[in-house]
């Protein structure tokens, strides 16, 4: 046994030395490959608005209007051509006409309140990006409150600092600041709005913080956009990369990716921290779901989703797994295919996979929507397939249709409208088109032709409309 243990014991050793030599190497080559870093890439002075000091909305977006300020001064760049997002009067300004910052937490208040809704945005971006969602929820005289998780809607660098906690707190801060303004309004109603990170935030709130907190709201519905319920597996060793990068000389190697920050509401740079505690959000949020009864699964409210059937952000299957194990019969799952005119460019997988027939073969405690073109493989033949309490039918629609030269959605076009001024089909970003010679440009070529809108985000915006009804 003695000798065994010995053996064991330089296995051990050997195995570590292999993997810190590993990580060493690969730090050494990207210190090397990847750009400098930038003032933007350092974390900043100051500190977040702390929940905890604010009793009214009024006092938390006054406070968070100073701070991002001070922080957006930290690293602005004194020039009106710029392209980066933190020149004050460049061409890609997040500080709009009013002199507003648009990563901001917003509210909108209509006339006569009937009800209340927290939107809840995704990893590296801000509340901006839910902006299009709220005026959905508005318009039908709903409070409406986009909140801004901390360490977003400034600069990268301070994504390094963020824990998974921070979405948690976010999510029963806003649901609290909802809750106080619906104190006078009788039969008031209460939604969740959440976007790929987000709606794991909403997913950990129904789940857990409220059987914590009995005094908090409890949303009558929920909605999923680009639902993050799964991410790479790798994210969980991101700590490995994250102690090399602690030595000063591999600095860089803490970044996933370092880009040009040109989107004025979503960071193009990706450290590696804010990767592992979005998977650790999820985990804990599937965690608490496991735990669940059927009845307390039951009593859940009910979910409607709308994803991509390709989203290189998220894992898809996770999504469906949970909804699976959902007992809410309400509950609705709504897909956008590709394009079917460009089958024949796509993956095999892809080629191979019709949705449309591996539905009616499965058995559904919840309804289903398909968008495709797969039957006319056309611009403008887009069908629905519904499963709806059982039953199966399609119908055309024909406001629907595909941009020619668009072969699918995004993860991050889910929420856009066409119609969005910044990532629009007829917006600066949105219709980016840089040609050029190979290998000239550090941008990955992932960014410059990943989709920025949704041109089927009137489907999306009438069945929330339905659904309110």
């Amino acid at each position: 046994m003695k000798k065994i243990f010995e053996l064991l014991k330089k296995i051990t050793v050997l195995l570590i030395i292999i993997i810190l030599s590993i990580q060493f190497v690969r730090a050494y080559i990207y210190n090397k490959t990847a750009p400098d870093l930038k003032r933007w890439h350092e974390k900043s002075k100051y500190n977040e608005p702390d929940y905890k000091n604010f009793t009214t909305i009024e006092e938390y977006l006054a406070t968070e209007k100073d701070f991002l300020e001070k922080t957006f001064s930290e690293v602005e760049i004194k020039s009106d051509d710029s392209l980066t997002r933190f020149s004050r009067n460049g061409i890609l300004s997040p500080i709009d006409e009013k002199g507003g910052n648009i990563n901001a937490s917003f509210e909108l208040i209509p006339q006569n309140i009937k009800g209340g809704v927290l939107l809840l945005h995704g990893l590296t971006d801000s509340p901006y990006m839910m902006r299009d969602l709220a005026k959905i929820f508005y318009n039908k005289g709903y409070y409406v409150l986009g909140m801004r998780y901390k360490y977003h809607g400034t600069f990268p660098g301070e994504l390094t600092k963020i824990s998974q906690s921070d979405f948690e707190e976010t999510a029963v801060f806003g649901s609290k600041m909802i809750k106080e303004k619906l104190k006078n309004i009788n039969n008031s109603e209460f939604y969740m709005v959440g976007f790929s990170t987000g709606a794991a935030a909403t997913l950990q709130y129904i789940t857990s913080n409220m059987k914590k907190d009995s005094t908090l709201l409890k949303p009558k519905k929920v909605f999923w956009l680009s639902p993050a319920m799964g991410v790479s597996p790798a994210a969980k060793f991101g700590f490995l990369d994250m102690w090399v990068s602690m030595i000063p000389y591999f600095k860089k190697f803490q970044w996933l990716d370092i880009n040009p920050e040109y989107d004025p509401a979503k960071y193009n740079s990706f450290p590696k921290n804010p990767g592992i505690q979005v998977y650790y959000l999820i985990k804990k949020a599937k965690l608490n779901f496991s735990k669940l009864s059927i009845e307390e699964r039951k009593n859940l409210p009910p979910i409607y989703s709308y994803t991509s059937l390709v989203d290189s952000t998220v894992l898809d299957k996770d999504l469906y797994d949970i909804f699976f194990k959902m007992e809410n019969p309400s509950n609705k799952l709504v897909i956008f295919d590709v394009n079917r005119k460009f089958e024949e460019f796509f993956k095999p997988n892809l080629i191979r996979l019709n949705l449309k027939n591996e539905i009616k073969d499965l058995n559904f405690k919840f309804n289903v929507a398909f968008i495709s073109n797969f039957n006319t493989k056309t611009d403008e033949g887009i069908e629905i397939l519904n499963y709806n309490q059982g039953k199966f039918f399609e119908e055309k629609n024909s406001s629907l249709k595909w941009n020619p030269s668009n072969f699918s959605l995004s993860h991050v076009a889910i929420p856009i409208s066409y119609n969005n001024k910044i990532y629009g089909k007829d917006s600066m970003l949105g219709k980016l088109n840089l040609k050029g010679e190979n290998n000239s440009l550090y941008l990955s070529p992932n960014l410059l032709y990943r989709l920025r809108y949704n041109e089927f985000f009137q489907y999306i915006e009438d069945d929330i409309n339905m659904v309110l009804e």
